[in-house]
């Protein structure tokens, strides 16, 4: 594979990951809100806060769980990972979809930064950290960016 068919898959790794990711995001908290509105016209005052409701984080964690396998290292996260505790708005990857700046660096043959910008409301960027193992790439970390900052925060995968 040369340089440039190389830099193109890694890419499409990346958006192949956070598109899938955001889709699924959204699908669960578009089904969390509907159900929070049928909740509450169903019942009222006090009853509204003690019925049960679906899991929905268990129901995203089964979700995500193939993504994770499918396009991410496997290393012990001790947070974030396939389990997962919040989902919401905006997307995790906002944006992603629709970059307006990619560009990849090949730190060495068994490294990658993929770079990806995006034009919401926050300009967010994204700098995704990808390892190749047993002939493989997959995510191993990623870092964000608001506001045109110049500092990274290192996010939860």
């Amino acid at each position: 594979m040369n340089e440039q068919t190389l830099e193109d898959y890694l890419i499409y790794i990346v958006m192949k990951y956070g598109g899938k990711w955001n889709e699924i995001e959204d699908n669960i908290y578009k089904l969390h809100e509907q159900e929070e509105e049928e909740l509450k016209l169903k019942f009222q005052g006090d009853d509204y806060y003690y019925v049960k409701r679906t899991d929905w984080f268990a129901k995203f964690s089964s979700f995500i769980t193939p993504l994770f396998d499918e396009f991410c290292t496997d290393k012990n996260r001790v947070y974030g990972g396939k389990n997962r505790t919040s989902f919401g708005f905006p997307l995790k990857f906002a944006g992603i979809e629709k970059p307006v700046e990619t560009s990849v660096i090949l730190k060495n043959k068994n490294r990658a930064e993929v770079f990806v910008k995006t034009d919401t409301n926050f300009s967010d960027e994204y700098l995704f950290i990808l390892l190749k193992k047993a002939g493989l790439w997959k995510i191993d970390s990623y870092k964000n960016r608001r506001y045109r900052s110049e500092k990274w925060s290192l996010m939860i995968l």
